[in-house]
């Protein structure tokens, strides 16, 4: 699993856990003049692409779309995180899941005055953010985008591990990426009342008028239990449906189908939703859509419950990625349980009086960094025009992803990398986690085949003796070549 999310590189830094709202002034366009919310939360680094790692040619790569650029990034760094030389997979059977809604760098290129050429439409239509990434990594899997904005990223999920289970592909890449450069989606958000005034995301509170909207990208990589080489967690069941007609629009979510999807994956699970830890809920700090979650809530997790209810909503840290959302809310869980602890709720200090479980003790915000060890957690996703998910995933123990060992012989761990710096930095990594048996493995299973455009290597020598390290550190570069 690999994310990129709004001001840092990395979601174990701040703002997650550094109780730091990602949000900033927004100084991509004037503000004023489009009458939008000045704060957005902003990924960085959006200039930068090694077209040529990913054999883009340079004519494409200035206008591919910003989205498809880090999901190749991202896509890449997941397979290598789950132990896999992306090598190694190429013409597999693994499908290619994406959650997305229409480019604001697509809408920015059609209106430009440059003139049109066929790079334009290949690196700005919707359905290469999925069919660029089976393209470069070599897959034969399904490859398709799903749009059901702010629950895109959660149904593509939610298919794809449908299409594991029927033999529809081996393995599966779920990921999402979203980007704002255009004023205009800004402002019609805005118009219909649904981003925050202040720039603040703040679920569950009395004073929440709205989200923010941010930027994300995430990939996750999904394969059968029994061939997973490292295992964050096991995606138990997942669900969707649809609110269909209402009389208050479409745009109003309904307490009943959200209630009704809940219910229907512990139903057809077997598992009680009395066992579930923790729930990563939509949240997005609406003055409508956080009662009526937290409604379809209460009638699932709460009747009979002997604990609280632990809910959280990333939203509040980062603001709202929409159609990345689900996949943002994941991502946070994963990294929650590596690290141990929760990331409090940002702008709680009073509970909204329209949710009577926050007052009443059976759900419980989180508003401070708390311990994390749960074993089920459920995750409820929405879009706007009515398509709900739920999802409900076990946690990988951390023992058996964390195994401490010391080789009883000398280990030779190799690397490589694009640069110098980066395999000096993969061997000081190295020299620090050698105990670390996973880390070891997976290294090693990545490590005994070539990367392509890799045309640094260097190796360290992993021993059960600290004595040996200090003269490894001094060979490091020597080791180059």
């Amino acid at each position: 699993m690999l994310q990129r999310q709004p001001t840092t590189d990395f979601p174990l830094t701040p703002p997650l856990y550094g109780q730091r709202d990602a949000s900033k002034n927004l100084d991509r366009y004037n503000v004023d003049e489009y009458e939008v919310p000045s704060r957005l939360g902003v990924l960085k680094n959006l200039d930068k692409f090694d077209s040529e790692f990913f054999s883009v040619h340079a004519k494409q790569a200035t206008i591919l779309d910003p989205r498809i650029r880090f999901l190749l990034e991202v896509t890449y760094e997941a397979i290598i995180d789950a132990g896999i030389n992306p090598v190694t997979i190429q013409g597999s059977k693994t499908g290619v899941f994406l959650g997305g809604s229409e480019g604001e760098a697509g809408t920015i290129w059609k209106r430009s005055t440059t003139k049109p050429n066929m790079y334009g439409i290949l690196g700005n239509v919707l359905s290469m953010m999925a069919n660029r990434l089976s393209y470069t990594f070599d897959f034969n899997g399904p490859s398709y985008v799903v749009d059901t904005a702010c629950s895109s990223s959660s149904v593509a999920l939610q298919q794809a591990l449908h299409a594991i289970r029927t033999g529809l592909c081996d393995a599966a890449i779920v990921a999402g990426a979203h980007i704002h450069h255009d004023p205009i989606a800004s402002y019609c958000f805005h118009y219909l009342k649904m981003t925050s005034k202040d720039g603040k995301c703040k679920s569950f509170d009395a004073s929440a008028d709205g989200y923010v909207r941010a930027e994300a990208a995430v990939a996750l990589y999904l394969c059968k239990k029994q061939n997973a080489k490292r295992s964050y967690a096991t995606f138990v069941h997942a669900a969707t449906n649809n609110d269909g007609y209402k009389e208050q629009g479409i745009t109003f979510p309904c307490e009943k189908q959200q209630e009704v999807v809940i219910r229907q994956v512990y139903e057809e699970c077997g598992i009680s939703p009395n066992d579930v830890d923790y729930l990563e809920a939509h949240g997005t700090g609406t003055k409508v859509g956080d009662p009526e979650e937290m409604f379809a809530v209460t009638k699932v997790f709460c009747e009979g419950r002997t604990r609280p209810l632990v809910v959280g909503s990333v939203k509040s840290n980062m603001g709202h990625p929409e159609p990345v959302a689900g996949l943002c809310g994941v991502a946070k869980v994963l990294l929650s349980h590596h690290a141990g602890v929760l990331p409090p709720n940002l702008h709680y200090t009073d509970p909204n009086p329209e949710i009577p479980v926050l007052h009443d003790g059976r759900v419980t915000i989180v508003d401070k960094i708390t311990p994390f060890n749960a074993k089920y957690v459920g995750f409820n996703s929405m879009g706007f025009g009515g398509t709900n998910v739920h999802m409900l995933l076990k946690l990988t123990p951390k023992e058996e992803t964390l195994k401490i060992w010391k080789p009883k012989i000398p280990l030779i761990l190799n690397f490589s990398g694009r640069t110098q710096e980066a395999v000096e930095t993969f061997l000081q990594t190295a020299l620090t986690r050698q105990q670390n048996q996973n880390f070891v493995r997976l290294t090693q299973e990545i490590q005994k085949y070539d990367i392509p455009r890799h045309p640094f290597r260097g190796y360290v020598i992993v021993t059960p003796e600290k004595a040996e390290i200090q003269e490894i550190r001094g060979e490091i570069s020597s080791s180059l070549g």
